[in-house]
C-alpha cells in the first residue's frame, strides 16, 4: 500500500526541534569520541619518537602498504577548462 506524498503529514516545530536535538547529540558524542581517543592517545605514552615513528612507517611499507599522493583542490581545479 503506497501512500501519496498528500497523505504525509507536514513535519511539526517538534519534529525540527527532535532534529536540532539530534544534532547536538551526535556533536556531543563526537567530541566525547575525540576526548577518549585523545586520553588515550596520551597514555599510551603521546606523540611517537622519530625512531618510532621511522619504525611505523618501516612497518606500514613491509605490510605492503602504499602512499597515495593527490593533488590539491585547487591545481585540479586548474586544470580543468572553464566552460
Amino acid at each position: 500500500m503506497a501512500s501519496s506524498p498528500a497523505e504525509q503529514p507536514d513535519p511539526t516545530s517538534d519534529d525540527k526541534v527532535m532534529s536540532a536535538a539530534a544534532r547536538r547529540a551526535e556533536q556531543q558524542r563526537t567530541r566525547y569520541r575525540i576526548a577518549e581517543q585523545r586520553a588515550r592517545s596520551e597514555q599510551a605514552g603521546g606523540k611517537p619518537s622519530e625512531d618510532e615513528a621511522s619504525r611505523m612507517v618501516a612497518e606500514f611499507y613491509a605490510r605492503g602498504g602504499q602512499v597515495t599522493v593527490c593533488p590539491p583542490a585547487e591545481e585540479a581545479e586548474a586544470e580543468q577548462p572553464k566552460r
